[in-house]
């Protein structure tokens, strides 16, 4: 654990209505699957996702038209063998090769075709059933699934066949939103936008987020993630993350959209809507504050906190062998949001944002005033505060509380203290 979290780093794409987008490869293969092998036996893969995800240009492919990583897909191999992919797959086209097939997403092709239908195909339209050059390789990364490895070593009769059925135009509705874990809003914020068709059809269980897209290999934070996009106060947010309600065994038991809202001064009330491909949601109105203050979260409300070596702080029985209680004297690491602005200047989008707060906040542990040493942005909407754990703090839970700028953070959060 470093002081980046992982909160950074989404793919531009094409703006449209999602229309569902089913791509089926057939053929038969030789290869196996887990500890099972298997000669000559018919094989079907059924992808899932729709053309609001399709990407053009991809960090390692700038040709490439891809379905997400984690695509949604489903296999069968004979009459016994069958279960989902578990791996970064996704389908491609690439014009110039003339190829569409299936491929670890920015990494190793994983099942080709080659048939000159693909030179200017987009994965927009329904096309085949389609066969031609098929390629198999069985030495590059293998393909997880629900069942084990699936390894194709030869095949024969591949086609593919992919149908764009009619466009999804139900239109995205705003339920909720404010500060991640906690309410209100501030400008560079990380916020989250909760409700219905807020995001394309086909999004994985466990949602999609900003870590591969090109623009910051300029510097930039995206404003697009498949197609989503937000405005706050009509400025584009930055939206790092989202997953859907629909998805079955999803994160999310609603739509939901993270996003860290753009630098603006502006107080009081402001108007936030959320677009998803072409439709866009009626504007829902929020007041923006100052400051937001909020503490990140573990599970069972233990504040995200490390050691001053980033090890995770925690009771033993919150995350074992990795977690461990603070020491009264030591000073730990608080990871938090909403902070306001730093003494240095920021620049609206930059995916770079350092700098100390003006004054250092109030934070009490156990109701007793811990002293904190630093306070300050490292990173784009991540605040992190060294504070001393004071003596007044009694071994097990402790209650934490920071107040800045007149506002304060959530009530009932926790750190663990073994003295």
């Amino acid at each position: 654990m470093t002081t980046r979290l992982l909160l950074l780093a989404t793919l531009i794409t094409t703006a449209g209505v999602a229309a569902p987008l089913k791509v089926v490869f057939t053929g038969n293969a030789t290869g196996t699957i887990g500890t099972t092998a298997f000669a000559n036996q018919p094989f079907n893969m059924t992808f899932s996702s729709d053309t609001a995800s399709v990407t053009h240009g991809t960090v390692c492919c700038a040709e490439d038209y891809t379905t997400p990583p984690g695509t949604a897909a489903t296999f069968s191999v004979g009459s016994t063998l069958s279960g989902t992919l578990t791996d970064d797959q996704a389908v491609f086209a690439h014009g110039s090769e003339q190829t569409l097939g299936i491929w670890h997403y920015n990494d190793p092709d994983w099942l080709t075709i080659g048939n000159p239908a693909f030179s200017t195909y987009t994965l927009a339209a329904s096309i085949g059933p389609i066969s031609g050059t098929t390629f198999t390789f069985p030495t590059a990364r293998v393909m997880k699934s629900s069942a084990g490895d699936v390894i194709f070593a030869s095949v024969s009769g591949v086609s593919v066949t992919v149908t764009v059925s009619s466009p999804t135009t139900l239109q995205p509705v705003i339920s909720s939103m404010g500060t991640a874990y906690s309410t209100g809003m501030a400008q560079n914020t990380w916020i989250a936008i909760v409700g219905d068709n807020l995001v394309p059809a086909g999004v994985p269980a466990s949602g999609f987020d900003w870590s591969a897209s090109p623009s910051f290999s300029t510097g930039k934070l995206p404003t697009s993630l498949y197609g989503v996009t937000v405005t706050v106060n009509g400025k584009p947010g930055y939206v790092y993350f989202f997953c859907s309600g629909a998805t079955p065994s999803s994160i999310c038991p609603k739509d939901q959209i993270n996003v860290l809202t753009p630098l603006d001064s502006t107080t009081g009330p402001i108007q936030v809507t959320v677009s998803n491909g072409t439709l866009s949601s009626a504007a829902v109105t929020a007041t923006e504050s100052t400051v937001s203050p909020a503490m990140l979260l573990f599970k069972s409300n233990y504040v995200t906190a490390t050691h001053s070596d980033f090890r995770l702080l925690g009771p033993t029985t919150l995350y074992p062998g990795f977690s461990t209680p603070a020491s009264v004297g030591e000073t730990v690491v608080l990871w938090t949001i909403g902070f306001g602005l730093p003494t240095t200047t920021l620049t609206q989008g930059s995916s770079t944002q350092t700098g100390s707060l003006a004054t250092m906040p109030t934070c009490l542990i156990n109701n007793a005033a811990a002293t904190v040493t630093f306070a300050g942005l490292v990173q784009a909407g991540l605040y992190q505060l060294n504070v001393v754990i004071p003596n007044g703090a009694v071994n097990g839970d402790n209650s934490i509380s920071c107040t800045y700028g007149g506002a304060s953070t959530q009530n009932g959060l926790k750190i663990a203290v073994a003295r």
